[in-house]
C-alpha cells in the first residue's frame, strides 16, 4: 500500500488507497526505515489517496512531530481536492508545506 522511494537524501513515500485507521498501523511500519537514521527527510506523496478521516489525519501530524523530534522535516505533495480541502477544515494543512508535485516538493529541501 505504501512504497518508499530514494531520493537522493529524501525519502517519498508514496502512498496509495484510502488514509484511514485501518491504514495507519502501515504507514507508520512504512516509515521505520526512514526514522532510522539522522535527520529525516520525507515527502508524503498524496497523489493516490482519495480521501482521509481523522484517522489518517492524527497520523500525519504523529508523523510531523516523530520527525521534527528527530531534528527532520516532512512535506506533502500531490493532494487531490478533497484531501486538499479536509486539511483546510481542518486545520492540520496548516501544519505541513504542501506543494503540487513530489518534484517540486523533493527541490525544496535544497532551496
Amino acid at each position: 500500500m505504501f512504497q518508499v522511494e530514494s531520493q537522493g537524501a529524501v525519502d517519498v513515500v508514496n502512498l496509495q488507497g484510502p488514509l484511514v485507521a485501518d491504514s495507519v498501523a502501515d504507514l507508520e511500519a512504512t516509515l521505520e526505515s526512514s526514522l532510522s537514521g539522522g535527520q529525516p527527510m520525507v515527502v508524503l506523496n498524496l497523489t493516490g489517496v482519495p480521501l482521509m478521516d481523522s484517522a489518517g489525519l492524527d497520523a500525519l501530524l504523529d508523523v510531523r512531530d516523530r520527525i521534527t523530534h528527530l531534528g527532520g522535516t516532512v512535506k506533502i505533495s500531490g493532494l487531490t481536492p478533497l484531501c486538499e480541502e479536509v486539511l483546510r477544515i481542518t486545520g492540520v494543512g496548516s501544519h505541513f508545506e504542501c506543494h503540487s508535485g513530489t518534484k517540486a516538493a523533493v527541490g525544496s529541501f535544497v532551496q
